[in-house]
């Protein structure tokens, strides 16, 4: 490994330079997607609650923050994928970094996690809208697709910065792996 690849630093991993492009762009893809598919299922959410509920956002100061806390965790597993490109310093994974990045992934899945149950459970227990003969099923249908965009944003960031041996062969040109 060392005869192709150089002499390696400690920390430092080499990758297949194939997949080091990906996590390149496919960091940059994935997080911008996330932040904008979350702006857009609170634009929905909030142009849906308007003929519906009379207004916007809920009435009580609890929905408003079950409405929103989900989408922050969201943008803030968006802004960690896209971190994820600091993680690549030519076509070598620095390893603390790479570390890092997965335990802030992780805080990431667990905010969005409890949002997302905290929202649930708001919605449940809590009148949102004072509208009595009314579901809040677009709530529901927000915070099930900020907890998809999460789950999906998680796993892609996790793919960028621990990549399994099956997907470094996957991606090499060359027979050491």
């Amino acid at each position: 490994m060392k005869q192709y690849y150089g002499q390696q630093a400690e920390g430092y991993a080499p990758l297949p330079p194939l997949f080091a492009a990906r996590v390149r762009g496919g960091s940059l893809v994935t997080g911008v997607a996330l932040a904008v598919g979350t702006i857009l299922v609170l634009a929905l959410t909030v142009f849906v609650n308007g003929p519906l509920h009379g207004h916007a956002l809920p009435d009580a100061f609890v929905g408003r923050v079950a409405l929103l806390l989900p989408v922050l965790s969201v943008l803030a597993t968006a802004a960690v994928v896209l971190s994820a490109r600091r993680c690549l310093l030519g076509d070598y994974l620095v390893v603390p970094r790479a570390r890092f990045t997965r335990t802030l992934l992780r805080a990431c899945f667990l905010a969005l996690v409890v949002t997302c149950l905290l929202a649930l459970t708001a919605s449940a227990l809590v009148d949102l809208w004072h509208d009595h003969n009314r579901l809040g099923a677009s709530d529901l249908l927000a915070t099930c697709a900020n907890f998809a965009l999460g789950v999906l944003g998680y796993g892609a960031g996790l793919f960028y910065v621990r990549p399994s041996v099956a997907t470094l062969q996957r991606f090499s040109d060359h027979p050491i792996w």
